[in-house]
Parts: C-alpha cells; structure tokens; sequence
C-alpha cells in the first residue's frame, strides 16, 4: 500500500481513482476514452461560452427599448440642398454646385434661378449645393452665412440672400477682403441678410458666433456641421471644383454661360421623358 500512489482518471466527465505502482509506467488511456475525455471537456467550455454570451446579448429591462447606439461621423437627418422654390416635387432634379467667392458661379447662379428655374416650374427642381473652394479662404465664411439665413429663415429667405451676395461677391473678393478679420467679414455679411432677407443681423451672428465649450478650442459654430456634409457630399459624388451640375445624381457637362436657349436644349430632353414616364 505505502508503495503505492493515487491518481485520478477523468472519464466522460468522471472522476475515480487509480492505484499503481511508482515503478510501473504511467498508464495511457485507450483511444476511445481519450475521445470522450475531450469531447466532454469541449461541450462544458462551448456551453459556458454560449450561457455567457447568451447573457450578455440579453439586454437589461432598463435599456430593453432604448435606441441602438452606431458609432461613426455625424449624418445629415434631412436630404442636403436648398431646393429652388416652385420646383419641390419635380421628378428631373439639376443639382447646382456652386461657390460664393466664384464668379464663374455667380453667373451659373443668375440664369439658374432667374430663368431656367422660372421657366420650368414644377417640372424642375433646381437644388442648391454649398462647393467651397479652398483657394478662396473667405469661401467658408460666406457660406456659413448663407446656413445660417436659411437656418433663421428658411429656402425663401436662403435665396434672396444668395442672390444678394452673388451681385456684391466683388466686395469680398481677395483684394477687398485681405485685411479684413473673420469678424469683420461676418458682420459684413449679417448686415447683407437683414438687407436683403429681412433677418436681424444679431441673430446671423449670433449663429456665426464660436461654439464655447470648456477643453476645447477649434469648435466652430452653428453652421459648421452643416457646411461640413456639404464637403462631404461634395468629395463622395466627385465635386472638384465650381460651377458643377448633376442631373438627377450624375455629374454632367454644363457650362456658366449658357443663356436660357441653350439649358432648354440640355433639359427639354429629360423633362419630356420625365413626363411620358409619368
């Protein structure tokens, strides 16, 4: 007895004891009960896991109706673009990608919204798109301005600021605007809303002003977000520089300085096809 030793053997998940002696070779299980030693090891573990993470797939009572939570960037939660007002249901959509500080936009602008839009009615809709351009670093500041008249104000509002800026655009070319601080510039621009749109100049710069938050010191504003979709979208449908068009999502060949005639001749085609299809 004293020259021998115990050990145990598991078995199917049991375990008894097994006497030899210290000289005698260590005794190797036969195959079959090895197989089943493992196996029996491996559904314990499996069922551990899946009772583990059964429980922690279940949500708790507290967050049983609580919204998902997806990380990533911020998403727009309405469509971008300023539509036109007259064509909002139109079937053909010509969207208009254009930068304040352009004026090859600002012509673009003028025919698009004084007669191509007018002329087609309901039958187009012409939206709107913020192009910034980084070679005319007052760009930005600008087109916080036009976000923040149509946050204020709305499309209407949004289009009778636009087009006053388009008409005094000269005023904040490079040579006019180079000594010129971002406050002068946003005062400058809050006066042009209430002139033109009717919306109070503290309320622009009130919207132009510096989002304050404590640890953070390049926040931006109220229209910042905004204007950044804008780029985004930009950069996703290959927007490189302004004026550029795209007819319902595609980017096509247009040019600033088309009269009426000659976008008649670009659209005629599509709106007539629009109608047929309807």
């Amino acid at each position: 007895k004293n020259s021998q030793t115990i050990e145990t053997k598991r078995s199917s998940g049991t375990t008894r004891p097994v006497s030899r002696s210290p000289s005698a070779p260590p005794r190797t299980l036969p195959f079959a009960e090895r197989m089943n030693t493992s196996l029996s090891a491996c559904s314990i573990s499996s069922r551990a896991r899946f009772s583990v993470a059964r429980r922690a797939a279940r949500p708790s009572r507290a967050r049983a109706h609580a919204s998902p939570i997806f990380m990533g960037p911020p998403l727009p939660s309405v469509e971008l673009g300023r539509v036109l007002p007259g064509g909002e249901s139109a079937k053909v959509t010509l969207g208009v990608w254009l930068d304040y500080a352009c004026p090859f936009s600002a012509k673009a602008y003028k025919a698009l919204v004084e007669q191509v839009g007018p002329h087609y009615g309901k039958e187009l809709k012409v939206v709107f798109y913020h192009q910034v351009q980084p070679w005319h670093p007052q760009s930005t500041m600008l087109h916080e301005a036009a976000i923040a008249v149509h946050q204020l104000g709305g499309d209407a509002a949004f289009y009778k600021f636009s087009s006053a800026l388009m008409d005094a655009q000269k005023d904040f070319f490079d040579a006019n605007v180079w000594d010129k601080s971002r406050a002068d510039l946003y005062k400058a621009l809050a006066a042009l809303a209430f002139s033109s749109a009717g919306v109070a100049e503290e309320d622009v710069l009130a919207k132009l002003a510096r989002v304050v938050e404590e640890g953070s010191l390049n926040t931006g504003n109220a229209c910042t977000l905004e204007l950044k979709f804008h780029v985004k979208l930009g950069r996703q449908t290959g927007i490189h520089v302004s004026p550029t068009t795209t007819l319902n999502g595609m980017v096509c060949d247009t040019s600033s300085s088309w009269d009426l005639d000659q976008w008649r001749a670009f659209l005629d085609p599509h709106v007539q096809a629009a109608k047929s299809a309807a």
